[in-house]
């Protein structure tokens, strides 16, 4: 008897879990309207269930009407159903707070926002129903708060925030929370806030980073951060720490003289302080550039003093953003999908929104490396083939 219990919850976690795992797939738009699913018998091999607890899951969404089984053809995603949510329409507005960032003034978008973040949460939004408030700092905290506490007022049923470098208050945030207001960060998290968070995993970029330098045969290898988020902004310090991992898995010892940020007390530019940090007698063979814009800043210093990248210098940014394929030479990075970060946001939100409850959730997104001419890996292939045919 104990047995026929225990194997009937282990039927029913499973088959929770196959529902689970297609109905956010079709909420979030990962699975679009019209996608086709596989037979019965193919999901009962590939999650190793019997085909009476697919049915069964595969009933459950069809009567949620996301999908829909036709005789003779198959199983077919449907458009996800508006939910009718709260009654008062006024409450049917999510609010998101972006972050504004300073850019190279060498470049048209001096000051930039991430609105990928803003299309991914709308996608979210729009199947259930809601819209979106948005809003952004320019990197100060007390205009943060105001527009924390502006976005309150006006009744928003939950908030995803990007919150600026460095912040030395939760407070804001914890009144969010005390009048329970669902939250999410995106990008950065608060780390003495216990909240839900959507982000990519900048450890794991980090340390890809690093060692794919390494690999190429750098073992001077500087990290420049942003003097406006140092290493007290979450995502910058999980870089830093991806970047120490690498070094010390591979035996190299840490130099702090190897870490610094683009701008300092006291200079004009960010490009002179690289300058000067480039200009050392030990100076770094390659850069990790804490994103795309501070790459920028190494690569105009580079260019001023007439070092050759990657010949001279390897660089290496973060971010992927839209220029870094076409600048000179194009930018090795690590690509973020703001889209798919903002869009998973605004779903882990609006599950709060309905009614899920739980701790809260950390959701990582997988760092991809883009290698192109800037880190010199097309440089090291070419000379060891060089090296081996010399040595035939």
């Amino acid at each position: 008897m104990i047995q026929k219990s225990s194997k009937k919850e282990r039927t029913k976690v499973l088959h929770d879990q196959l529902t689970t795992y297609f109905r956010e797939r079709i909420l979030d738009g990962r699975l679009s309207a019209g996608t086709r699913l596989p037979t019965d018998s193919e999901l009962a091999a590939e999650y190793q269930l019997s085909r009476d607890t697919v049915r069964q899951a595969l009933a459950l969404l069809a009567g949620e009407g996301l999908i829909e089984r036709i005789q003779g053809r198959g199983t077919f995603v449907c458009q996800p159903p508006i939910n009718a949510g709260p009654a008062n329409q006024e409450q049917k507005q999510l609010g998101l707070l972006l972050n504004c960032l300073e850019a190279p003034h060498t470049y048209p978008d001096a000051t930039h926002v991430k609105m990928d973040y803003l299309i991914g949460v709308e996608q979210a939004a729009k199947m259930y129903g809601y819209s979106v408030s948005f809003s952004y700092t320019e990197g100060n905290q007390e205009q943060q708060e105001r527009d924390i506490a502006r976005m309150q007022a006006s009744h928003v049923a939950g908030m995803i925030v990007y919150p600026v470098g460095d912040a030395t208050s939760s407070a804001p945030f914890q009144q969010l929370q005390a009048a329970h207001v669902p939250l999410v960060f995106i990008d950065r998290y608060l780390p003495d806030l216990q909240a839900d968070f959507v982000g990519m995993d900048n450890r794991g970029g980090g340390y890809r980073v690093t060692e794919h330098l390494l690999i190429l045969g750098h073992r001077r290898i500087g990290f420049i951060y942003m003097h406006e988020e140092t290493l007290n902004t979450s995502s910058v310090r999980e870089r830093w720490q991806g970047y120490c991992a690498a070094l010390q898995k591979y035996g190299i010892p840490y130099d702090e003289s190897l870490v610094t940020a683009d701008l300092r007390p006291g200079h004009s530019s960010a490009q002179q302080s690289i300058s000067e940090f480039l200009q050392s007698l030990d100076r770094p063979g390659a850069i990790f550039a804490v994103n795309d814009y501070v790459a920028l800043y190494v690569l105009q210093a580079a260019t001023a003093l007439n070092l050759r990248v990657p010949q001279d210098l390897a660089i290496v940014g973060f971010d992927d953003e839209r220029f870094a394929a076409y600048v000179q030479p194009p930018l090795t990075t690590i690509a973020q999908s703001f889209v798919d970060i903002g869009q998973r946001a605004g779903t882990l939100l609006l599950s709060r929104i309905e009614g899920n409850t739980g701790p809260p959730r950390r959701i990582e997104l997988p760092a991809n490396l883009i290698i192109r001419e800037s880190c010199g890996a097309q440089l090291h292939v070419k000379k060891t083939l060089a090296i081996e045919e010399a040595s035939l």
